[in-house]
Parts: structure tokens; sequence; C-alpha cells
């Protein structure tokens, strides 16, 4: 969890272009203070970027198309695949090694960690589960056992260091709050937050997303529900799609949907 940041003085201060192949970016991940991790749609490859430059560091080919990336920890990430797969990906370095992987009961795309624990979202049909980290399940959550649609879409995973879960879906423009059970503590919804996907914590009661019908990004305030635009497409938002922060460097990074660009914006 990162200390609180004043995210009301964003600034563009730069686009990446990354050799994509014309393929585009699915999610992103800060691995380092130069370093970015983004798995590309339709390459099935992950890529390790310079966060200055854009420049393709390193590149892994990958058993199937990449969904959605997490870190595990300072040299390991998590990758969502295609074909019902989750993928460790061990990072040396600038070097990237496939680490071990294990097979999921869907088409998975969400991926977070909390602890020792991973948790990945479903979206055909939609649901959540709790794993280890050898594949087991640990708990589950379902609209069937809930007795109400409470998922959609739910495309996008952001856990905190106070064992909260919290899922952006786009079929019912909502956030919503879960704790480590996959117990529903709190739903979050405003005229702003449309088709909302990437999500991320910037700290214990700032939640960041793409709102990507709505050409934002948003700040959720989960203490009081409040829900703040904070980039809109004056600033050069259009159709967000995934977005990450370094808090050393306070910078804000947002992927366009159908793009190869990454969009670096700087924390005044």
């Amino acid at each position: 969890m990162f200390m609180f940041a004043d995210l009301s003085h964003l600034h563009r201060q730069q686009d990446l272009e990354v050799d994509t192949g014309g393929r585009y970016i699915h999610d992103i991940t800060v691995v380092s203070d130069t370093r970015l991790l983004v798995p590309v749609i339709g390459m099935k490859k992950v890529m390790l970027v310079d966060s200055q430059t854009g420049g393709t560091v390193a590149q892994l080919t990958l058993q199937a198309g990449p969904n959605n990336v997490c870190m595990w920890d300072n040299n390991t990430a998590v990758v969502s695949l295609d074909r019902q797969k989750v993928q460790f990906i061990n990072i040396n370095g600038d070097s990237l090694k496939l680490g071990p992987s294990f097979s999921v009961n869907g088409n998975v795309c969400g991926v977070g960690r909390s602890g020792d624990s991973l948790l990945v979202s479903y979206e055909s049909p939609p649901w959540l589960e709790v794993l280890a980290m050898d594949g087991r399940v640990m708990h589950t959550f379902s609209n069937k056992a809930a007795g109400e649609d409470v998922f959609k879409r739910p495309f996008f995973i952001a856990t905190s260091t106070d064992d909260m879960v919290y899922v952006s879906d786009e079929g019912n423009s909502t956030i919503t709050q879960l704790d480590m059970n996959l117990r529903v503590t709190r739903t979050y919804s405003d005229p702003m937050l449309q088709g909302p996907h990437g999500i991320i914590i910037v700290s214990a009661d700032q939640v960041l997303v793409c709102s990507y019908y709505t050409d934002r990004i948003v700040l959720l305030c989960p203490s009081t529900g409040v829900i703040t635009s904070i980039l809109e497409q004056q600033d050069g938002i259009k159709l967000p799609c995934a977005l990450t922060f370094s808090p050393t460097q306070r910078k804000l990074y947002v992927v366009p949907d159908g793009s190869g660009r990454i969009q670096v914006f700087q924390q005044q």
C-alpha cells in the first residue's frame, strides 16, 4: 500500500510508443522505477518495457494470449491467460522467464494478490475465486449463490493491504468491494463511472479506475463512497482500459484501448 498521494495535480508528461507489432496492450503494472510489464493481446507475449522511452527491454512468449497482470512480489508477476490458465513469470533484472502455471475453471480475466492468495475473476459466467499458489480454490463467489447479478463483466481486480478486494464490472458499471472470504461489503456507482476497466489501489482511501465510456480516470474514496474525476478528455484520456501508478516516481501510466501507447502523467 502506498502513502496518500495528491492526485488533483497531474499533467501529461509524454506518450510512450511500445513496439507491439500493431497489437494492443490490455493491462500494465510497475515492476521498478524504470520498468513496466505489459501483456499484449494477440501476440501471446508479455513485454518488459523501459518506462522512460517505451523501448522493449525483454519479451517472453506464453502458451496463450495474456489478459491481465499483477505483481506477486518484487521479482514475480502473475498473468491470466486465455486458455483457462494462470502463469507466474520470474523477473531477474532485465530478463523474463516462465515460472509455474496452473489451470483454472473458466475464462479468467482479472488477477490480484493478497498475502499468499491469488484473486481471479471470470467472465462467462461471471464469478470470483480466491486461490492458493498451487491453484486450489479457497473461496468462491457466484451470482447464483448471491441470488442476484452482482457481476456481469468483472474484468479487473485490485487488492489492498487491509485484505479488501475491489472489482470493476463493465457490465454493471460498478465497483464492488469484498472481503477475502468474498463477501460483498459495498458497491459503488456514479454517472461518471461507465464501463469501468482497469483499477488500482494508490492508498488506503484512494482507488483509481478507468471509466471507459466517459473517457475519464476517476478517484474513488471508499470510506465516503465519493467518486471524482481527475483526468478527462481535455487531458488526453480516450477509452482508457488500464492504468498503474509509481509512488516513487509519482507517475500515473494510462493505456488507451486499441493501442500500443502508454500515456504518462506526472504528479505535481
